[in-house]
């Protein structure tokens, strides 16, 4: 029987498999066989918006996301890669407090006039100035954090994909579904694509939303989720707005929240967005309607125009994708239960373009080293490493779910190891 071999087989063509690609080349693995079912980045990260910004929903997600931030900081530095630095902007309406109380995050990881965490306060003189569609009813100031902003979730993954390719040690396969996952014991041996049979060593999961189904071709569940997330567009261009920073305002939108930023040419983005899965917007990922809901772009605007002052914009259908969610709001980064070959890295529950640095330097630790202590030093400039054993997946049937909360330097609880706090 003729078939092929590859040490690691990454199921998915998205940011985190292309991330998780070159992490582990990069890191000493020899031969990686990526299988995409269509294009790279043509599920959730081409539908994404690109947004790199501050997730501090846990200890969890603050470190994934320095580790995120750092890795953009060396692409734009060695290989030109495009980071719009639009910013994201807080504004604080009554009866809000502003300056706002200081914020424990950004006392633990922020510092310096590089870091994502670095603010400006904004008196609401200085903020209607600089940002003049914003209607100065019940402002009372405003957060400016001048180095987050987008990136082009296309170029992202051509980039790391030009990088995986160029070690020699990875190979895309496009357009190449796995149909089955052929076991052995409590291994997978083998997966038959639409190009034939691979004999494989180790088996990641980076299916993203179709990631339950890829864990069922192997016999596993998984708790992962589906959920359909609109995008709508206004052209704000019509009104003169340009550069427009990453924002919301403190309403929802039939009962979800909504993100806004700005997009090259002058137009605004409007995401839905909840951090967990919720009912009422799970999908099959193979059949999702691709553009929104009719009634959703009036709904945006209905409350948009509330706060802002667009008189001449247009609020038009844009497009959908399907995040893969958990009941918990956190990544599965993990093992598989049942298969000892078998790994997931899913479930970003739409933070992937952010996180999938720090998700792929963990995925390359616990495949390559067999440990889920990931090492933070070149991050936070101190000894100090993050233990991610948590995001097992395991931890929706034992109920060990997870918090959106900080923990200490002192706490038990913390996933921070920290050398210095230890002496201390």
């Amino acid at each position: 029987m003729e078939y092929e071999t590859a040490d690691i087989a990454i199921i998915g063509g998205g940011i985190i498999g292309m991330s998780c690609a070159y992490e582990l080349a990069r890191q000493g693995a020899k031969r990686i066989v990526v299988f995409d079912k269509q294009q790279p980045a043509s599920g959730t990260t081409g539908g994404s918006a690109g947004v790199v910004c501050l997730h501090d929903m846990g200890e969890l997600y603050a470190a994934l996301t320095l580790v995120g931030y750092h890795r953009y900081q060396q692409l734009r530095r060695d290989h030109h890669f495009t980071f719009n630095a639009w910013g994201s902007l807080n504004v604080i309406y009554e009866p809000g407090v502003f300056p706002p109380p200081p914020d424990a995050y950004h006392q633990r990881f922020g510092g310096g006039a590089d870091s994502i965490y670095h603010q400006e306060y904004l008196e609401p003189d200085a903020l209607l100035r600089r940002f003049p569609w914003i209607k100065p009813h019940g402002v009372k100031g405003g957060v400016f954090y001048p180095n987050q902003g987008f990136i082009d979730p296309y170029e992202l993954v051509a980039l790391y994909e030009r990088l995986a390719v160029e070690t020699g040690q990875v190979e895309i396969k496009r357009n190449t579904p796995v149909l089955q996952i052929r076991t052995h014991g409590d291994s997978i041996a083998s997966l038959v694509t639409r190009r034939g049979l691979w004999h494989v060593g180790t088996v990641l999961n980076a299916a993203g939303p179709w990631g339950a189904r890829v864990a069922e071709l192997a016999g596993s569940e998984l708790a992962l989720t589906p959920q359909r997330i609109q995008v709508c567009v206004a052209t704000a261009f019509d009104d003169g707005v340009h550069n427009a920073p990453l924002t919301s305002v403190p309403e929802s939108v039939q009962g979800e929240g909504v993100w806004c930023r700005g997009e090259l040419g002058g137009t605004l983005l409007f995401g839905q967005h909840h951090h967990t899965t919720r009912s009422g917007y799970t999908v099959d990922p193979d059949y999702v309607h691709r553009i929104n809901d009719a009634a959703y772009p009036p709904a945006v605007e209905q409350v948009y125009r509330r706060y802002w002052h667009l008189p001449n914009s247009q609020f038009l259908n844009g497009w959908c994708c399907v995040y893969g969610t958990t009941e918990d709001g956190f990544p599965i980064v993990s093992r598989d239960s049942r298969l000892s070959n078998f790994y997931h890295a899913v479930g970003l529950n739409g933070h992937g373009i952010t996180l999938h640095a720090g998700i792929a330097r963990a995925v390359s630790t616990l495949l390559l080293h067999n440990t889920t202590s990931l090492d933070l030093s070149d991050v936070l400039g101190e000894p100090a490493s993050l233990d991610f054993s948590v995001l097992d997946a395991r931890r929706f049937t034992s109920g060990n779910l997870l918090t959106f909360e900080l923990h200490g330097r002192e706490s038990s609880a913390s996933h921070i190891v920290s050398e210095q706090y230890t002496k201390e």
